[in-house]
């Protein structure tokens, strides 16, 4: 009998209780102003869009240079970085019966070559990361489906899962609004979706079938395996949280005050302010900390014994000295 946890996740204030699911190591403030902000997988480069994603920018963190990638077809609002440093977008035109009409592109920014993989067709389209790589899929055309790996997306209320080039459909969830902010986690095990009044799903993304229920976020992204990055409402307006698939350990915090549109790269969560600042949190998992808080205890170990060692060389060639000089 299939069993759909209910958790009462409440995402207008943090648990106060809630353990650490992550550490926050480090922030930064980046000077890329902008919107839907992603980070490169190499973190030395940052896509952003104005309000309108009338452009889509790139932004260099060593040079701190900012580059136009397109400015036609509105390419800022569903960019992303693929696995492979290039950037995929898609960009929108519009015929002379008025029918819109999508693409899909691919931008090095290496070589700053931009060209089509997905020819223009009507209806939805999006590029899309899975595991092994970058998908670029719409209604009619698909592009790159069998070397991404394990990916989805949907369209009103159907879910397409690839698994290995085929694809799969499923309606978890019975509604008319549709599904939003799909993503597939890093192992390829699980799907997550969210559905507008009703919440945050988790389904099996071998079968389709929901294995969790939780209270409702904007833009949520996987971390890792088992830890879920979105948008929550907190005391001071939205805020960055962090929480368990599972539903288990509460909502942690991860920034608040007006913060929005957060995205994951490895270790890394970038997202802006409504001002359109964008700012970078590198995170550790409990685990991870302790492995590199016991690896800097070692080093600082080698470091005193080193320094130990060779002050009492120097007190030993001194006194070698002194004792010479004696004798003669």
């Amino acid at each position: 009998m299939r069993k759909i946890l209910f958790i009462a996740l409440s995402f207008l204030a943090v648990c106060a209780t809630a353990a650490n699911h992550v550490y926050v190591r480090s922030k930064q403030n980046l000077r890329c102003e902008g919107y839907f902000p992603q980070l490169s997988p190499d973190g030395k480069k940052v896509i952003s869009a104005p309000t309108d994603a009338k452009k889509l920018y790139i932004y260099d963190l060593d040079t701190q240079k900012r580059d136009v990638v397109a400015d036609e077809g509105v390419p800022g609002f569903e960019a992303i970085f693929g696995k492979n440093g290039k950037v995929y977008y898609v960009s929108m035109k519009i015929n002379k019966d008025h029918l819109i009409f999508r693409s899909g592109r691919e931008y090095d920014p290496e070589s700053g070559s931009d060209r089509e993989v997905l020819s223009p067709q009507h209806g939805a389209v999006h590029a899309i990361n899975g595991t092994d790589g970058t998908a670029v899929v719409g209604e009619q055309k698909e592009w790159n489906t069998r070397d991404a790996g394990t990916f989805a997306w949907a369209l009103g209320s159907k879910l397409y899962i690839y698994r290995n080039g085929e694809k799969h459909t499923y309606s978890p969830v019975n509604v008319q609004t549709g599904y939003l902010w799909v993503d597939v986690s890093p192992d390829g095990s699980k799907v997550l979706f969210h559905v507008p009044a009703m919440g945050l799903y988790i389904c099996d993304a071998t079968n389709g079938r929901v294995l969790n229920k939780l209270s409702g976020c904007l833009m949520p992204k996987w971390y890792n395996n088992d830890l879920i990055v979105a948008q929550g409402r907190g005391r001071l307006g939205y805020n960055i949280i962090i929480f368990r698939a599972d539903g288990t350990g509460g909502i942690q915090s991860l920034a608040s005050g007006e913060c929005v549109m957060p995205s994951v790269s490895g270790n890394h969560v970038i997202y802006t302010t409504k001002g359109g600042s964008v700012k970078l949190l590198t995170l550790e998992t409990p685990e991870e900390r302790e492995v590199r808080l016991e690896q800097e205890r070692l080093e600082a170990e080698r470091i005193a014994k080193e320094k130990a060692e060779e002050a009492a060389r120097i007190e030993a060639e001194k006194q070698a000295a002194e004792n010479q000089e004696a004798n003669q």
